[in-house]
């Protein structure tokens, strides 16, 4: 069989852009899997939902996660990132990932509760729109306030907290943040000679 010379185009093409040639997948070692193709470590959501929960109260994941919510990222987003790169490790397949999202959700959602931090559920909530004239605005506000509030009342109806084992709703309530480093420092008197004023 004869390869044309469009193919070979291409093959050169894709190996100087870096991207995978065409059935590159089907040559890995199959003694060589990625984790994802073996069978995944948790099975059980009890026991996934309580290796989550504890990832999540690790002090450098906690510090990282209300950080970025702070920072106006989404409960969603959030959950989607922790909940992927478990899939990517193997610690579970894609149908449980999915029975995780509320869950997972509803920690972390907990964690900035306790934090005092507003959160958002979707990253682009909050975002503002293009400048409008005063009249515009005025009008879109007149037309979509009672929207707007069903839409706010069916996104927080859409977290359900029975989904979370009782175990790890007590261990919400028992865990302790510590405070955080933007926190305003009590300064005490220097005892410094260069701290003293004459």
């Amino acid at each position: 069989m004869a390869v044309s010379d469009n193919a070979i185009e291409f093959l050169g093409n894709s190996l100087n852009t870096g991207r995978p040639v065409p059935g590159q997948s089907l040559t890995n070692s199959p003694e060589q899997p990625y984790r994802w193709e073996q069978p995944p470590e948790f099975v059980n959501a009890g026991e996934a939902t309580t290796y989550v929960f504890g990832l999540l109260t690790e002090p450098e994941t906690t510090s990282n996660l209300l950080m970025s919510v702070m920072n106006g990222v989404g409960i969603i987003d959030l959950a989607s990132i922790v909940l992927y790169s478990g899939f990517l490790e193997g610690k579970w397949n894609p149908d449980l990932m999915t029975l995780l999202m509320e869950p997972t959700m509803y920690m972390i959602m907990a964690l900035a509760e306790k934090a005092d931090i507003d959160y958002v559920l979707d990253t682009g909530e909050n975002e503002q729109q293009e400048t409008m004239s005063p009249d515009q605005e005025i009008n879109m506000l007149k037309s979509g306030i009672s929207e707007l509030d069903n839409m706010k009342k069916k996104a927080t109806q859409q977290v359900n907290e029975k989904v979370v084992p009782k175990n790890i709703k007590e261990m919400i309530e028992k865990t302790k943040l510590s405070p955080s480093l933007l926190e305003k420092v009590k300064s005490n008197p220097s005892s410094s000679l260069l701290g003293k004023g004459e």
